[in-house]
Order: structure tokens, then C-alpha cells, then sequence
């Protein structure tokens, strides 16, 4: 018990540094478990799928402290990928005028009785 709270508090003391750091998206490749601490001894607070784009917000270790549906959490960094990001192609598409019509007729017509 005393060494599960001695983890606990050096865990605290290493979030000062890690919290202060900017987030950046990160993709989770494989079925990954959210876990309370930076470690596999942590309990899993819950499962994240596959091609699910999470928050990192520093690093512990082999760990990255995450955001994830408004918790923050554990995940080791061999789960996490940069997310690909696609620039979409930016096209013009240049429309000429008709050329007018030929050999039409631009008399009124008339019916014949």
C-alpha cells in the first residue's frame, strides 16, 4: 500500500512538469487501454478504439498523459501516431462562354391554318 501511494505522489509531482506543455492530436493505432497512471500496474479507466484522435498533453517515460472524452489519462506512446492530414486540392474550373448558335432561324414563327 505504501508503495502504491509513494507511486502515486511521484506521479503527482512529475504532472506539474508535463501539464504546463501545449496539447497536440495524436492518433491511437490499436485497441488501447486509458489508464490511471503511467504504467501498466495503473488501472484501465476504460478502452479507446482504433483511429481515435486523443489529446497529448506531455510525456512520462514510455507514456503520454491524455486527454480523452473529458478525462485525463494514460497511454503508452507505442499506441500513438501522428494523425495524417490530407490538404484538399484546391481546383479551378474555367467555364467559356457557349458559342452562339448557327443556322437558327430568328424569325417568328407562324402557324399555319
Amino acid at each position: 500500500m505504501k508503495s502504491k501511494i509513494a507511486s502515486v505522489l511521484a506521479v503527482a509531482a512529475l504532472l506539474g512538469s508535463v501539464g504546463s506543455a501545449a496539447a497536440f492530436p495524436r492518433v491511437v493505432t490499436d485497441l488501447a487501454a486509458f489508464r490511471s497512471g503511467p504504467g501498466v500496474g495503473f488501472l484501465p479507466i476504460l478502452a479507446i478504439p482504433p483511429q481515435t484522435v486523443v489529446e497529448v498533453q506531455g510525456h512520462i517515460g514510455s507514456w503520454s498523459r491524455v486527454a480523452y472524452a473529458g478525462r485525463i489519462g494514460f497511454i503508452a506512446n507505442s499506441l500513438l501516431a501522428r494523425p495524417v492530414i490530407v490538404t484538399p486540392v484546391v481546383t479551378s474550373v474555367v467555364v467559356a462562354p457557349a458559342p452562339a448558335p448557327v443556322g437558327l432561324i430568328s424569325a417568328p414563327l407562324r402557324i399555319f391554318e
